[in-house]
């Protein structure tokens, strides 16, 4: 397969002094929600302040992403091993009923027959 050639951006595309769009502003909006949640210390390494231009959202962008990768991740809780039921074993020449073993053929006959009969309808009353 052949790879899909994408042109890259010109460079008119990302402007520093441009306000942000409300999509980035969203994203934005979701970073300072997580910010909230850091510690005053790891809060203090990241830009404050208003954004307003898309340069100053991508240095914030940028900053929270790469603490948030850099934090280790929280030690796994350890895993409890499954219940294991004990199984009883089957009588000797019983076997287990489950619901999808095979009728008998008398039983399955009968019920062709009440499947293909017409279905009754009910007549309404004269008031």
């Amino acid at each position: 397969m052949e790879p899909i050639r994408v042109p890259r951006p010109p460079k008119e595309a990302f402007n520093q002094h441009r306000p942000i769009s409300d999509l980035i502003a969203k994203q934005v909006e979701h970073f300072r929600h997580v910010e909230a949640k850091l510690s005053d210390a790891q809060r203090a390494s990241l830009p404050q302040g208003h954004i307003r231009t898309e340069h100053e959202a991508a240095q914030y962008i940028r900053a929270v992403t790469q603490l948030l990768l850099s934090k280790p991740t929280p030690a796994a809780q350890p895993q409890v091993a499954p219940v294991v039921m004990p199984v009883r074993a089957a009588a000797p020449g019983r076997g287990i009923a489950i619901a999808a073993a095979e009728e008998k053929q008398a039983s399955a006959g009968a019920r062709k027959k009440a499947a293909h009969r017409p279905r009754k309808t009910k007549k309404g009353k004269k008031g």
